[in-house]
């Protein structure tokens, strides 16, 4: 059976395989007799002797065909997770990496790879944006609407989400925060002025603060670059 070359072995074959080299027989012959390789015989003991090590392995990667990567990537364009009955915290309208792999496991029944799924997810995801630290935003009118999911099960919670003192907290929360903002980037800003004018006042008459990329000394009549490049020297 040598000429049976990479054919996919029946699950009877794989039997044989498994209890002939249980019982002693090496890899290399079996190999070449059914037409594998040993690394190939070696999984089938390895499976028999450890079924365990085994159990949780998930599905093989399958590729998507041309046809379903088109499909694929126009469903991703013109719906949501939500359409699809996907969790999605806290906008529904955001697709997510792990929204990729239930998507083409619900158009198509296969678990395509990573990179695949990465490729074609990655145009709609969210942007994210730099973080700067600006004024506090007052808060919104408390509504049902702005519970998570997690807690919208919990009627204690809402009835205290939904109440006036709860509010009252929010508000009294944004007011000290507010204030702390001002505090710190008002002061920031009087200290920053205080302190030029104390260098300005203290610094003598010939000496001026260069402004980033100016010149000074014996290279401020010059142009180009403020700093002077090492010369290179000659070889001997």
């Amino acid at each position: 059976m040598a000429d049976q070359g990479r054919q996919r072995l029946s699950q009877e074959q794989r039997d044989e395989i498994t209890r002939r080299v249980l019982a002693g027989e090496k890899a290399r012959p079996l190999a070449e007799e059914f037409g594998v390789t040993r690394a190939y015989v070696s999984l089938l003991k390895n499976q028999a002797l450890d079924p365990e090590r085994f159990a949780h392995a998930g599905p093989l990667s399958k590729k998507l065909t041309q046809d379903e990567l088109e499909r694929f990537r126009q469903t991703l364009a013109t719906t949501t997770p939500a359409d699809h009955g996907f969790p999605s915290y806290p906008r529904a309208e955001e697709w997510k990496l792990e929204h990729g792999f239930l998507l083409a496991k619900k158009l198509f029944g296969k678990n395509p790879s990573r990179r695949v799924v990465k490729e074609c997810v990655t145009p709609f995801l969210p942007k994210r944006k730099a973080f700067e630290f600006g004024r506090p935003q007052p808060p919104k009118p408390h509504h049902i609407s702005q519970i998570s999911p997690d807690l919208a099960g919990d009627p204690d919670y809402v009835a205290y989400y939904l109440s006036p003192i709860c509010e009252q907290i929010a508000w009294r929360e944004y007011e000290i925060a507010l204030a702390d903002y001002e505090a710190r980037f008002a002061a920031g800003d009087e200290r920053a002025k205080t302190e030029r004018e104390r260098l300005s006042a203290e610094a003598p008459e010939d000496f001026r603060v260069a402004a980033p990329g100016l010149r000074t000394g014996k290279h401020a009549k010059g142009k180009g670059s403020p700093f002077t490049k090492p010369k290179r020297r000659k070889r001997r």
